[in-house]
């Protein structure tokens, strides 16, 4: 095999173990419900960058929780932390793990609240609605709320790894008698390349 050859198959090898482990290595979104209950263009734009499970697992490594709905009751029991059944529960382990949770719809409305309930009970209402979002917990009803929340989420996660390029024996050879010494940030040397130079660097 030539040398020209053997350096494009140890570059294949490398392009494909480097996207394995991208694979291996990508966030995971937990949605409680089936997929369906949830819209359709959001879906796929989230399918492209993370995983999906589904289900109701308590010990989750997912990065973020996404629910179809909740009702006033259940977003009151979250706000004291204090769940109340196992929705609850997974979005307070999800709170309590520093990790946001997503509502794929409106926040309750409280004006229908207003002529049948009494003010202080009302205000708390009120309240209690507005410590939601300061809890990293948001209603999804809009592509703008989406795209905000979609880009805090990315800032979250670390920078993806960079793509890297081995540079062989025989690549390392040319670029020296072309006085080109060093590499590029993405670069590594094999082993064979790295022997190679470390006999040639003094000469």
């Amino acid at each position: 095999m030539q040398s020209a050859d053997l350096e494009k198959l140890i570059q294949a090898i490398t392009n494909r173990v480097v996207a394995q482990l991208g694979a291996a290595t990508k966030s995971e979104i937990l949605f409680q419900g089936k997929i369906e209950a949830y819209p359709a263009a959001y879906v796929q734009r989230l399918s492209a960058d993370y995983h999906f499970m589904f289900g109701t697992k308590q010990d989750s490594d997912a990065i973020l929780l996404c629910l179809s709905q909740m009702t006033l009751p259940q977003l009151l029991a979250v706000v004291k932390l204090t769940p109340i059944d196992e929705e609850t529960t997974q979005v307070v382990a999800f709170l309590l793990a520093g990790k946001p949770v997503w509502i794929f719809g409106t926040a309750p409305r409280l004006a229908t609240y207003r002529q049948q309930t009494r003010y202080g009970v009302w205000r708390q209402l009120q309240a209690a609605l507005q410590q939601l979002e300061s809890m990293d917990i948001h209603f999804i009803n809009d592509d703008q709320h989406f795209n905000s929340q979609l880009q805090a989420l990315q800032r979250q996660q670390p920078a993806p790894a960079v793509k890297r390029h081995y540079v062989s024996r025989l690549a390392l050879e040319h670029r020296w008698q072309a006085g080109q010494y060093d590499l590029a940030a993405n670069e590594v040397l094999t082993d064979e390349a790295a022997e190679w130079a470390g006999k040639h660097q003094h000469k």
